[in-house]
């Protein structure tokens, strides 16, 4: 766990960023082109495009899938009172995180985020200091860490999540 704060970011263990080819294609940065994020690169976007082309509503369906995620943390948090989020197969950070949704409605929510994909957990590394900065009753108990297929079970036992949501 590194620090601290209440924005955390692990990894089990620290390492360099990783390195990656911005002339080939990721899935997560296609997927932040479809919801019309800034993280993504010209192979990406081709590659979003050629999926366009075969599947036409792929761009309209991840924002839908975008929108579903909005409502229903919203709802969890506004009315059921939820107020610990686990969010597996997180993506690169976008708008209306699980964080920025919960914490909206429920400042007192905590969020776990869990990619296996070092390339996301660099992402979030990158995007935490902006969320650091936000109004403290905005911004508390958020986290990122790398997973693998794990079962939430397990995900609580990593020392990173362990302390925000069991």
């Amino acid at each position: 766990m590194a620090g601290n704060s209440d924005h955390q970011v692990a990894a089990g263990h620290r390492s360099k960023s990783p390195s990656f080819d911005t002339s080939v294609a990721h899935v997560a940065r296609v997927y932040d082109y479809w919801l019309g994020g800034k993280d993504n690169f010209a192979a990406d976007r081709a590659a979003g495009d050629q999926a366009i082309k075969a599947f036409p509503d792929i761009a309209l369906s991840a924002r839908s899938n975008r929108a579903f995620l909005a409502r229903a943390v919203r709802f969890l948090a506004a009315e059921a009172g939820i107020r610990q989020f686990l969010d597996i197969g997180t993506g690169i950070p976008s708008v209306n995180n699980t964080h920025e949704v919960a914490q909206s409605v429920a400042p007192e929510s905590r969020v776990v985020y869990v990619d296996n994909d070092p390339i996301v957990l660099a992402h979030a590394r990158r995007c935490w200091p902006a969320i650091q900065r936000a109004p403290p009753t905005i911004s508390t108990r958020t986290c990122a860490t790398r997973g693998r297929s794990w079962t939430a079970r397990r995900i609580c036992w990593i020392s990173a999540a362990r302390s925000l949501c069991c």
